[in-house]
């Protein structure tokens, strides 16, 4: 391998399906640009192929990546038999499964006319790599001509297709940690649901049922499935919030948590809201102000011992990861579990509130993980007291 830093470029173990799929589109794209916007008019017959077959093979290799994920996710049946280039069958394989997604079922019938017209010219991916069949008979035989700007238009709303998919199946790949789904909604349908029907309470008034309606037309669903559906959202912690319901906390209460709140604002009062980040150096420091500052966070973290027990501070470390990191809210019985275990094991309490309470974002994510975890009026509540401190401008 050569020692160059600027043009060695990662494949095999430092590679990426992903990269296998964009690299392929990118070529199709950076070729009938190239040709195009240069005007290599002697290059047209001659690059027309390749500019379809790297389109062609990019798409291909995008259903099955597609297929894979979903696959691993529940989401869909895998495909029998051998593992070939019939891109039709892979499409519709994927199309006539009711995935439980809208929009992943949306964008593979997006794809639909790029499959039929790529059928049409190849169907096994031999037409545009070999000039002759296996038989002896010529490739493309009944096709004369393409135009290269119409191609240059669909290989662009290709890439735009299949970009928003896989990103799509990305992202169902992140939400399935959640566990907030059903067999025929994900849980972004579920959310876009819960923001449909409206709150619980007015579930028994008579427009409930137009807008039940309008659910199970926008998504398909018949009224067994919209019921599983909000059985769903009536079991996420996160979701409940869009039916004004609210969850309670495992072992921290209101009181508490204001407590703490109060504590540390007293020894973190607020700057204002336009104050600008700046960098700190040993000359701008005031010793005094150092150890000022020490004092109030060792009151804080005193304070905040003596009043919270293992299971109340495991709790409330949660609670502010939670939202520091959007998380989503169904994981925090889960990842509350795991903290108390470390709780419970720690010789040394003062430096486990240190950590957390030292933390200049502590009321921007405890009050976000309040919210997640379904207390939005106290993550409200918590934010308005951090903000009536806060200095006018």
């Amino acid at each position: 391998m050569l020692n160059d830093g600027d043009w060695n470029a990662c494949i095999g173990k430092q590679g990426d399906e992903i990269n296998y799929v964009e690299g392929y589109l990118q070529a199709a794209q950076l070729l009938v640009d190239t040709l195009l916007e240069k005007e290599m008019f002697g290059s047209r017959d001659t690059l027309a192929m390749p500019i379809l077959f790297n389109a062609r093979h990019g798409l291909e290799l995008a259903l099955k990546y597609v297929l894979r994920e979903l696959g691993a996710l529940g989401m869909a049946r895998t495909r029998e038999g051998p593992v070939d280039h019939d891109l039709h069958a892979y499409w519709v394989h994927l199309s006539e499964q009711r995935i439980g997604d809208r929009a992943c079922r949306e964008q593979l019938a997006e794809l639909k006319p790029f499959v039929e017209s790529f059928m049409k010219q190849d169907i096994d991916g031999q037409e545009l790599r070999y000039f002759e069949h296996r038989d002896g008979k010529q490739s493309l035989g009944e096709q004369a001509v393409v135009n290269l700007p119409l191609i240059q238009a669909s290989v662009r709303e290709l890439r735009d297709i299949l970009d928003r998919l896989m990103e799509r199946v990305a992202r169902l790949g992140q939400e399935h940690v959640s566990g907030t789904r059903t067999a025929e909604c994900s849980r972004s349908d579920l959310i876009a649901i819960a923001q449909i029907v409206g709150p619980k309470p007015s579930w028994a008034e008579e427009a409930f049922l137009e807008r039940k309606a309008d659910a199970m037309a926008q998504f398909g669903l018949s009224s067994k499935s919209f019921s599983k559906a909000l059985d769903a959202i009536k079991a996420s912690r996160e979701l409940k919030n869009l039916i004004e319901v609210e969850s309670d906390l495992l072992h921290l209460s209101e009181a508490k948590i204001l407590e703490i709140v109060a504590l540390w604002l007293d020894a973190n009062p607020p700057k204002p809201a336009s104050t600008p980040p700046r960098v700190v150096n040993a000359a701008s420091i005031s010793f005094d102000d150092v150890m000022r500052y020490g004092d109030k966070m060792s009151t804080l973290n005193k304070a905040a011992m003596e009043q919270l027990t293992v299971e109340e501070f495991a709790d409330l470390q949660t609670i502010f990861y939670v939202g520091r990191d959007r998380r989503f809210g169904e994981e925090y019985p889960r990842l509350l579990e795991t903290t108390l275990e470390a709780h419970r094991l720690a010789k040394e309490r003062y430096a486990l509130f240190h950590h957390i309470l030292s933390k200049k974002n502590f009321i921007n994510g405890l009050a976000a993980g309040l919210r997640r975890i379904g207390q939005p009026a106290l993550g409200k509540k918590v934010a308005q007291m951090r903000d009536s401190l806060r200095p006018a401008e």
